[in-house]
């Protein structure tokens, strides 16, 4: 099966500190069918090693945009999934990596949707913080005596299981939302917070988990673009009301 991809994925590092591991994504993404590779604040540079790890996917290294930031990285994706093994204090949604929800299979495969699969530090993985501005987090089923998964390894297992939704075909393509990016709902939460504060529900220092859990929530509705105008509009009408 050849089938080349067409769909808009890109595989971010974040914060990688070992060149080489650069190097084995790269050839990983390459093995799938997959052309993005995108690295935040990496703590090495691509060296030769990392061209020597990538074999055959150099074009693969060659052609990975460097994000100054997390947020930078995901401003214009519209479904961001975070790989992590990290215990949550507030749930959020999470699948197992062969047991992605039909609606987001149906995502990935839209050629409408700019999708990211984060992959975090080595040694820390990513900071909660991190984590809550991704829509999905995805769980690799390691043993509990050992989890502890090479960068490298982890991307490959992620992307077979990406690759195996795109060439399924009893998985039917999404077509329907026109979704917003992650910078649109970010200042959608920035006006929500506004407003809320504005009416007095809303103390940061004494509801510390009310902005995290709202965050969860515009995560897990995946507005569109008519969606999001209409909440926006709104929320202008109660603070010109609050005036």
């Amino acid at each position: 099966m050849n089938k080349k991809n067409n769909i808009d994925i890109e595989f971010i590092l974040v914060e990688p500190s070992h060149s080489g591991n650069i190097g084995a994504c790269a050839r990983a993404i390459k093995n799938m069918g997959f052309e993005k590779l995108a690295i935040v604040k990496p703590r090495k540079t691509i060296t030769e090693e990392a061209f020597h790890r990538a074999k055959s996917a150099k074009d693969i290294l060659e052609n990975a945009v460097i994000y100054e930031s997390f947020d930078q990285a995901i401003e214009e994706k519209n479904l961001i999934l975070a790989t992590s093994a990290r215990e949550r204090t507030i749930p959020w949604p999470t699948f197992y990596i062969d047991e992605i929800s039909e609606e987001i299979k149906g995502e990935l495969k839209s050629e409408k949707t700019k999708s990211a699969i984060i992959f975090g530090r080595e040694d820390n993985g990513l900071s909660n913080e991190e984590l809550q501005k991704c829509h999905i987090h995805l769980v690799i089923p390691t043993s509990d005596e050992y989890s502890s998964l090479n960068l490298s390894h982890a991307l490959q297992l992620v992307a077979f299981e990406i690759r195996k939704i795109y060439l399924d075909n009893n998985v039917p393509i999404s077509e329907e939302k026109d979704l917003v990016s992650n910078l649109e709902n970010e200042k959608l939460l920035e006006h929500l917070m506004e407003v809320l504060k504005k009416i007095d529900f809303y103390d940061p220092k004494s509801s510390k988990q009310v902005k995290t859990r709202i965050e969860r929530l515009i995560k897990k509705i995946r507005l569109d673009k008519m969606e999001m105008g209409i909440l926006r509009g709104f929320l202008s009408k109660i603070m010109d009301f609050e005036k």
